[in-house]
């Protein structure tokens, strides 16, 4: 009888270490996912934390932009024969989905001028075009719009270049329109410089 009691300590002692040196090594330790004292963050099932499921907020469509309201911001972009502008009364910014708002401007050397209702996700880097200029002065809806990648083209270069110079490279949290319409007025050290235009 005492020769067992040694053994059975003996092999508590050998399991508890064990188990101690997975968890000193890092080694995620099986564990039963009905019990909640042993949850494992590689767990599929996480009783201790909910789901969360992103939703967009409704969008409204703005105003077409006037002149007067347009702000133009720099693009790095060598040799470019457009400039590009955000209307500021259009901008705005939406903590409930993280969203910055905006219609952009691009007007070319020879006066033509395209509009873009747009919004932007900083946490996925994705864009949307919400509506476009149809040369009458309104803003209308495509037929169909969708979150897409960023991408740095010739011509879709201005949509990184919001990202990270003006939308994206702050802390979210505090983020405003008016923050983001004085960094574009004001430039400050993170502003593309106008001669890699």
């Amino acid at each position: 009888m005492e020769s067992f009691k040694i053994y059975l300590v003996a092999l508590l002692l050998t399991l508890g270490g064990s188990v101690a040196c997975a968890a000193d090594s890092g080694n995620p330790i099986t564990s039963n996912k009905g019990d909640s004292s042993f949850y494992n963050p590689h767990d599929s099932f996480n009783p201790n934390v909910e789901e969360y499921v992103w939703e967009e907020q409704k969008t409204e469509l703005p105003p077409f932009p006037e002149d007067e309201n347009l702000v133009e911001f720099q693009v790095t972009r060598p040799n470019a024969a457009f400039s590009y502008y955000i209307d500021a009364n259009s901008l705005s910014y939406t903590k409930a989905d993280g969203i910055v708002r905006y219609i952009v401007v691009i007007k070319s050397k020879t006066g033509a001028k395209n509009v873009a209702f747009e919004g932007m996700r900083c946490s996925t880097k994705e864009f949307k075009t919400y509506a476009f200029g149809n040369g009458k002065g309104k803003l209308v809806k495509p037929r169909k719009f969708e979150w897409k990648s960023i991408i740095k083209n010739n011509y879709t270069r201005y949509r990184k270049d919001l990202a990270d110079f003006y939308f994206c490279n702050t802390d979210l949290l505090n983020l405003t329109a008016e923050k983001i319409i004085t960094e574009i007025k004001y430039g400050g050290a993170k502003a593309p410089e106008a001669g890699f235009r």
